[in-house]
Parts: structure tokens; sequence; C-alpha cells
């Protein structure tokens, strides 16, 4: 079955979704150009300049295990500097949960893409076997920047699992990779329980929670070498899906708050932005 018919049938069994989201397209992300670098802190002030569009989020009711629904919405703003491009992502929690165990559960948010520059729209539910979707999942417990908080971090303060000096900071990423313990995992699908990891992932994430909202930032390059990657290119578009997991509420794998339709993302081209540095003083762009 083509992705389209696919996606047709699946949403007749389900018209509430039709229903709650609306039929009409989704809010556009921009993702704005920036001329100093893209903005890699989840707090960064200058995110305020950037549009924001907010998603509406429900319970994942196609594939069992179903459930989840307990994050209404989520928050997108989006910034690329030519070379890089870097997603926040903002939604209220309650609870910052960065634990897994035997009735444990983590906080966890993804963002998916097509791969390449597909003519047909893959179906926004892992995709298919013929138009394959890229995930970038972000997990509270596997955050290690997390102040300590994360359990490698709690336990092994300097070294995360693996002894380095204090110091030795330019292999910390590395020692990160080798233990598996990345915020940030990619992923391939093509449907439903073909969610295979990649072990060449280039995403980084970083993470703030405080007074019950989390901010997440992803980011990767532009264009990498990877034949199976989406593809982002400055003036042109692209679509996305959305996915959070609020594990205060037991979500986890198919338990989850997601967007049922792809989410049209368009890129500026090089060389206007209202941001950071085209901001004079007074506020008014250069």
């Amino acid at each position: 079955m083509r992705a389209s018919s696919l996606a047709i049938a699946i949403l007749l069994l389900v018209p509430h979704v039709v229903a709650a989201q609306g039929a009409g397209r989704p809010a556009e992300v921009r993702v704005v150009f920036v001329r100093d670098g893209v903005f890699t802190s989840p707090i960064d002030s200058a995110w305020n300049s950037v549009p924001e569009t907010v998603h509406a989020l429900l319970a994942q009711m196609i594939n069992p295990p179903h459930g989840g629904g307990s994050v209404s919405n989520v928050s997108v703003r989006a910034t690329h500097d030519g070379d890089e491009i870097a997603i926040r992502l903002q939604w209220d929690d309650p609870t910052a949960d960065r634990g897994v165990g035997v009735n444990t559960f983590r906080d966890a948010a993804a963002i998916g893409f097509p791969v390449g520059r597909p003519t047909v729209a893959p179906s926004p539910f892992m995709g298919d076997a013929e138009h394959p979707v890229v995930i970038w999942q972000w997990a509270a417990d596997f955050d290690a920047d997390a102040e300590g908080k994360s359990r490698f971090g709690h336990r092994y303060p300097h070294s995360e699992g693996v002894w380095i000096f204090p110091q030795d900071m330019s292999v910390r990423r590395k020692v990160r990779g080798w233990r598996g313990a990345e915020p940030v995992i990619e992923y391939i699908a093509r449907g439903f329980g073909t969610l295979t990891p990649r072990i060449d992932a280039s995403i980084e994430g970083s993470s703030d929670y405080r007074d019950g909202r989390w901010s997440v930032v992803l980011r990767r390059k532009l264009m990498t070498s990877k034949e199976e990657d989406p593809v982002f290119i400055p003036g042109e578009a692209t679509s996305l899906i959305l996915a959070i997991w609020n594990g205060g509420t037991e979500e986890v794998n198919g338990r989850k708050s997601v967007t049922y339709q792809w989410i049209p993302a368009k890129f500026d081209g090089i060389g206007s932005t209202t941001v950071k540095s085209d901001i004079g003083s007074s506020g008014a762009s250069k």
C-alpha cells in the first residue's frame, strides 16, 4: 500500500484525530537564518526572537501499545546558519523524570523527518518500506549534561562511567559515545516495528528543566555523507513530526503524545534574518 493510502486508511480508523487537530494544514515552522551560529543553549534568550509555532499532541492510538496523551502541546523554534540546524522543543511537565527502572520511566522527545526529498510524503506513522523516516530521540536519562543528574553522572561525577581526568574534556564526547549514553539517539524506520538505531549518528542535544517546563535543543549539520538522511537546504522546505513521552505517567514505547500530520518547515535563505547579530541596540533590525 502506498504511503498516502496507508495514512488515509489509518485516519479513517481514528476520525477523532482529524477532528481534534483540524482538517487544515498545521502551522509552518520557520527555520530562521542566523549569521552568528545556531543557538545551542536551550535557555539562550536569543530564542525569544525566533518565530514560535505550537503544535497539538494526542495519545498514540494507531499501533499497540496505545496510550499517552498527557502532554497536550509542544512549542517549536528553529534556526540555521547555513552549516547547522538547531531545533528547540518546549513542553510542560510537572516532574523531570530522568530514571529508568522496573516501574520508572524517563521523559523523552523525538523529531522525525522524511529521508531525502521524497515526491510522495511518507506515512507519518513511522514511514514505510519505500519511504523511510529518520527519527531523532532525546532521552532525559541519557542526557549527561543535565548538571550531574543523569544516572551515569550521579554515580561517576568525573568519568561518567569510564575514567578520564576532569580536565580532559576533549574526549568527553567520545567517552559518552562509547558507553551508549549520548543524549540523542538517531533511528531509521520503515514502518511499525522497524525502528533501528544508527551507530553513526551525528545529532547533538542539550536540555534544561525548570519551573515545570522542559527545553530541549537538537542540532545537526545541514549536510551529511549518509545516503538515507533528511535533506536540509537553505531556501527550501521539508516537514517533520513530533512525539513526547512523559515518564511520570508511565509513557514508554508506543505510549506517547504525538502529532498525526506532517508539519511543514521552511528554511530561510542565506542572507536575511532579524535575530541575534542583526538586531541593533534599539531592537530594530539593521
